[in-house]
């Protein structure tokens, strides 16, 4: 399946997965299987997220990889406390951003592939991503730097910048953090899940 992550230190950046997911909370169908520092959606749809606390203005990194052309994902940033939504967490999660993780960039609304607002490091509907050959070849690992400060999301893909959204007002000015399970059968796998603070 490719090379093997390789974990990586990143001064100032503490790393969001541990031995056990104490910390971390399945809402909807579906789990997150983890091993060392790898995490990979099974079944769905569904959400892991980190239910330790809330962040306000942070940098988020994290390595991803996809094991099919049709496996699908999203990070959701910024988005209320899903813990007791009784099977409505997918309304309340989009209350944060997603960035997008799926390289058809497939629209069920129109059922077409490729629209900008889908593809890989969109700002989920949101921010179009600006670049298309950022991500590297299935089942090659990629880099998300997500940067958000106030109300304005930069994202990153393997070191370039492929969207952006200012002054986005009608979301939290705080929230947490989940991975998406999308839809049974998919397999993406994110490791090195690390975030950074900034005031």
């Amino acid at each position: 399946m490719g090379k093997e992550l390789i974990p990586v230190v990143d001064k100032g950046f503490t790393s969001l997965l541990v031995s056990d997911f104490d910390s971390w909370q399945m809402a909807g169908a579906g789990r997150f299987n983890g091993i060392n520092n790898i995490i990979e959606s099974v079944g769905g749809t569904g959400l892991l997220w980190y239910k330790k606390e809330p962040f306000r203005n942070f940098i988020l990194k994290t390595d991803w990889r996809v094991t099919d052309i049709n496996d699908n994902s999203g990070i959701y940033i910024r988005m209320p406390d899903v813990g007791s939504a009784n099977g409505n967490w997918m309304q309340i999660a989009n209350k944060g951003w997603e960035v997008q993780s799926g390289e058809r960039g497939f629209d069920a609304n129109t059922n077409t592939g490729q629209n900008d607002l889908k593809l890989t490091g969109a700002i989920y509907d949101l921010a179009p991503a600006r670049i298309k050959d950022a991500a590297r070849p299935v089942c090659e690992w990629n880099t998300f730097e997500i940067q958000v400060r106030d109300q304005n999301v930069k994202v990153l893909l393997n070191g370039k910048l492929v969207s952006e959204l200012s002054n986005d007002t009608t979301r939290p000015p705080e929230g947490f953090i989940g991975f998406q399970n999308h839809h049974p059968g998919s397999r993406v796998q994110f490791g090195n899940i690390r975030i950074k603070k900034l005031s």
